[in-house]
């Protein structure tokens, strides 16, 4: 049954995350202040000569988790596969702001084959090993992107073991 004399009443609400990029409330286009965009590339340029520190830090953490992650019954291994998960995720984004895409790409490569996997099998462990190895050549070597000869190689090495044990 419905009642056919009810009032629907619709509320428009503020929409501040909207405002807060510049729009209005009323639905205009949003504008981003160009100064304000500005002064955060110059931060961001500023901190860009931490980024071998800080790509090293989480290399370190990876590879110390994945020695863990060895160390554990097979049966063991989900839990702390999922820190290596994130870990690699934090590689990717930190890999991505300064425009390392090489690093990205293999850090979201790692990321997602772990978070479909539970580390049990060999094969598994076979590909999870390559992506590390892979990502210590492109940081040893100071590869930023994934046009670079070296790049592609890399890359090719890692499908190749995808495919060779998935």
């Amino acid at each position: 049954m419905t009642d056919e004399n009810a009032k629907v009443e619709i509320y428009n609400r503020v929409n501040r995350l909207k405002i807060k990029a510049g729009g209005t409330h009323g639905g205009g286009p949003g504008k981003l202040d160009v100064k304000a965009v500005e002064r955060a590339n110059a931060v961001i340029q500023k901190m860009s000569d931490m980024y071998p520190a800080e790509i090293k830090k989480s290399l370190e953490e990876l590879n110390a988790i994945w020695v863990d992650v060895q160390a554990l019954p097979a049966e063991n291994r989900k839990d702390t596969a999922q820190k290596m998960s994130n870990t690699a995720n934090q590689i990717k984004d930190l890999a991505g702001t300064f425009g390392f895409d090489l690093m990205e790409y293999f850090g979201e490569s790692l990321r997602d084959y772990i978070l479909n996997i539970d580390l049990s099998l060999p094969e598994q462990i076979i590909i999870v090993q390559a992506h590390i190895d892979v990502m210590q050549v492109a940081y040893s070597q100071n590869l930023k992107n994934q046009e670079h000869p070296l790049g592609e190689e890399l890359k090719k090495t890692v499908a190749a073991a995808i495919a060779k044990y998935s």
